[in-house]
């Protein structure tokens, strides 16, 4: 009898142990990719009050709106790098410190709004690439779910970033003041993510050959899903920017309205991030998905050129449908088209590289084209355009294969 009231306690220890072994991983996962949107997602509603308090005139304030996406760009591929040297985890982890770091830098003036904007980007950057990477060391073959609630955090951070940054703005009395507080999601992620790394320890890897760093821009599988990639980031970070300005010159809505339009459009994100990767990465071929990602995107776009003011609030909505669907499909693609976690973070790298530089060209040449023609007619056919190519890119990218074993 002794025996036996001593073993409910002890398999319930165990059961609970199981449990936190399972989910803790996705859970510490899911609370840093919380923190990869908002900080920098914050600053378009806020532009204004930003340049009101820090005298900046608009071009520095374009500059500030842009930074993150360059920096996503050139400082992704020093991310493998960085986890070959001191683990996966714990690249994951400096990452958000810098994060942290950049954050707080940031309410320091005028100087410190552009190095901590390129501090946190910094950070942000090598989360971005690393997350699949962890999420598919810590699962193996079940990481696509994880991949998805990862994704679908990053969605929900960038929602919660524009949606939350005029309520914060006026709960501080300032813009730079509302910034600052996201500093405090991503204390909670460092925390998590120390805890996660400490359990598990790492031996540094050897750091891949140049010549293999490099062979996956050779390879025509892992050019297509960076450049699906490139296309879905330049119209999502597009519409992020503009958006809410095209649904009020055009279609008359308020700029309240506008934003909670916009935040509606990227909450959209989150659950439709929970539901693509999973599904899609049960089948060898994605090419249904990425039709299927591309065609509300067009069709709101299409509806806001054909007739804009007939419902706004419907072309928002597919535009955020196709966005939030494209993004975890991506990374979806950069999961299943690789062999192993080392080389879906060369993958990552490289498509995470060349899509941000690429995106971010976006809102500037929607901006400039919206300046010359004193209109957004031929923005909205850019993006169209852009679209021809993620569709295009997108069928190569989800057909049935994987990136070279030496890539």
């Amino acid at each position: 009898m002794d025996h036996g009231r001593g073993t409910g306690p002890r398999r319930a220890g165990t059961t609970t142990r199981l449990r936190w072994s399972v989910l803790g991983p996705a859970a510490a996962l899911v609370l840093a990719a919380l923190c990869l949107r908002g900080p920098f997602a914050a600053v378009g509603p806020v532009l204004g009050d930003v340049g009101d308090e820090l005298a900046l005139s608009t071009g520095a304030l374009a500059v500030v709106t842009s930074l993150p996406l360059v920096c996503f760009g050139l400082l992704s591929p020093f991310a493998p790098a960085l986890a070959a040297r001191i683990g996966l985890h714990r690249a994951v982890l400096a990452g958000l410190a810098v994060l942290a770091i950049g954050i707080g830098l940031r309410s320091a003036g005028t100087v410190g709004m552009f190095a901590g904007t390129v501090g946190l980007s910094g950070g942000i950057a090598v989360a971005n690439v690393l997350l699949p990477a962890v999420a598919r060391a810590e699962y193996g073959g079940r990481s696509a779910a994880v991949v998805g609630a990862v994704t679908g955090s990053m969605a929900l951070s960038a929602s919660l970033g524009a949606g939350l940054a005029q309520p914060l703005t006026g709960l501080t009395g300032s813009a730079m003041g509302g910034l600052a507080l996201w500093l405090a999601p991503v204390a909670l992620a460092i925390v998590a993510l120390a805890l996660l790394t400490r359990a598990r320890p790492q031996s540094p890897a050897p750091l891949p050959a140049p010549g293999r760093r490099t062979a996956i821009l050779r390879d025509r599988v892992g050019l297509a899903v960076m450049a699906f990639f490139g296309f879905q980031s330049l119209s999502f970070y597009a519409l992020l920017t503009w958006l809410a300005a095209v649904l009020e010159d055009d279609a008359g809505v308020t700029p309240v309205s506008a934003g909670a339009l916009v935040a509606v459009a990227a909450v959209l994100g989150a659950p439709l991030s929970l539901i693509v990767p999973p599904l899609a990465a049960r089948r060898p071929g994605q090419v249904g998905w990425v039709v299927g990602a591309s065609v509300p995107t067009a069709a709101g776009i299409l509806g806001l050129l054909i007739a804009p003011d007939a419902a706004p609030v419907l072309w928002a909505v597919l535009c955020g449908a196709g966005s939030g669907a494209a993004f975890p499909l991506a990374m979806t693609l950069v999961l299943v088209r690789s062999r192993d976690a080392a080389q879906t973070g060369r993958l990552s790298a490289a498509a995470q590289s060349l899509g941000y530089l690429l995106a971010a060209s976006g809102p500037l040449a929607v901006g400039v084209l919206h300046e010359l023609t004193d209109g957004w007619t031929a923005s909205l056919v850019l993006l169209l355009v852009v679209l021809t190519g993620q569709l295009a890119s997108g069928v190569v990218a989800a057909r049935p294969g994987l990136v070279r074993a030496d890539a």
